[in-house]
């Protein structure tokens, strides 16, 4: 059964609704690499070694690194030239920049995957992959159905994805007696925790809140102060849709508690990551911190830039990318939080959506899928104060909610604003 259209205001709340599912206590984000004891993988024991591995791919060593050892969510960067089984040379880095992804999240084929975690920064190998490790029976491009490919490859440097900062602690919420909770008609449960004498904000300015989130049971999923705080404009559903209700009973310098029903929260569909899970009822504590005016009438976006067909770089996943305007700024890698204004169109170019729209930029954390794993892909092929455009098939926009989406590729622009790189541990 064909689903209806996205609704018009379903890609900016996903994306405004990653500043508070970015700070999910248990949000699942790239593998976190894991400490090398400094012994040689078993997989290759010695220098020419070869053999293989239970899944079909041939690993040759031909010659050892030096440097550390692939993990899954370092971001690797890597030479390689291509052939088929008859000699055919279908594909190579040579005479240009390395090629680089994050290893173990599937954006490139699973020999490679696979292949490149078996080997140490500096290292050369030859990966003999099969054709279901590789593009099965379907041809692909210059690569027939059913092709056994032979990749060599040198792994030229192993950048590990920064350690995610430790969560915060998780206290409970304020124990408040059920009778003493104001009740709305809409279900809104709220009381006083503390009393400000500020203005109280009206429909269509922005406030900036700090807030706290749990489950009925008490389980911690949020924190703002472990980051910092969240602004929102008053009424656009931005993020939830009881905050909107409830923010609008308060004055600055109050704190209140509410319970909001899932048709308050995130409904009966939940978290786009599953991590808060269909017809939740969800606990928050918020404090006002301040109001500022409505954002100015922005102009309406235009229409996307054209690009030929052959103008686009392709990626294994089928991720189409056009760089509108070169960064001049760093390199954004997983765990570094992006802000950005994007638009959103159809293959027809009818816009579904444009942050422009709204006012204000969003911040996306990348690596956490908190959009989509093409969001992410995009994103780690940018530097900071990019304009960029990229074409997303269903599974690459909607990732694990693909079988409810509509059909077709969408078409994003992005303009990176700004970059807060991930912090590392000393």
């Amino acid at each position: 059964m064909k689903i209806q259209k996205t609704n018009a205001r379903n890609w900016h709340y996903l994306l405004l609704a990653a500043m508070l599912l970015g700070l999910l206590v248990a949000a699942c984000g790239p593998a976190t690499p894991q400490a090398n004891d400094g012994e040689t993988s078993d997989a290759v024991s010695e220098e020419g070694g070869s053999r293989v591995t239970a899944s079909g791919l041939e690993y040759v060593e031909v010659e050892a690194g030096t440097g550390v050892q692939a993990q899954p969510g370092d971001l690797v960067s890597v030479h390689y030239t291509g052939t088929l089984a008859d000699g055919t040379e279908f594909d190579s880095s040579a005479g240009g920049d390395p090629f680089s992804f994050v290893l173990g999240q599937g954006s490139v084929i699973p020999g490679w995957d696979e292949g490149i975690a078996l080997m140490r920064e500096g290292g050369k190998a030859q990966l003999i992959i099969p054709p279901e490790l590789a593009y099965g029976a379907n041809d692909y491009g210059p690569i027939p159905g059913n092709s056994t490919l032979t990749f060599d490859v040198e792994l030229v440097a192993v950048d590990a994805v920064p350690t995610p900062a430790p969560p915060p602690t998780a206290v409970p919420p304020t124990t408040v007696d059920p009778d003493d909770y104001i009740v709305t008609d809409s279900g809104l449960q709220y009381i006083f925790l503390a009393e400000g004498d500020g203005d109280t904000p009206e429909m269509g300015e922005v406030v900036t809140v700090h807030f706290t989130g749990w489950f009925e049971d008490g389980t911690l999923f949020a924190d703002s102060r472990a980051a910092s705080p969240i602004e929102f404009i008053v009424g656009d559903e931005q993020i939830l849709p009881g905050w909107d209700e409830a923010v609008l009973l308060m004055q600055v310098g109050d704190n209140v508690q509410m319970v909001l029903p899932p048709e308050l929260g995130l409904g009966e569909e939940g978290s786009p990551n599953g991590t808060i899970p269909p017809n939740a009822t969800l606990i928050f504590e918020m404090e006002l911190l301040g109001i500022s005016p409505p954002p100015p009438t922005p102009t309406p976006a235009p229409p996307p830039v054209s690009v030929d067909e052959s103008d686009y770089a392709v990626t294994d996943s089928g991720l189409k990318l056009f760089v509108i305007t070169p960064g001049t700024g760093e390199a954004i890698e997983a765990g570094d939080t992006v802000t950005l204004h994007y638009t959103v169109w159809e293959e027809d170019g009818t816009q579904l959506e444009s942050s422009y729209n709204f006012g204000q930029p969003v911040p996306v954390i990348v690596g956490l899928e908190q959009i989509s794993p093409g969001w992410d892909e995009a994103l780690l092929l940018l530097e900071n104060l990019s304009v960029a455009q990229f074409v997303l098939t269903p599974e690459l926009a909607y990732g694990d909610q693909v079988d409810n989406a509509p059909e077709g590729n969408l078409i994003f622009e992005v303009e990176v604003l700004g970059l807060e790189k991930a912090e590392t541990e000393e």
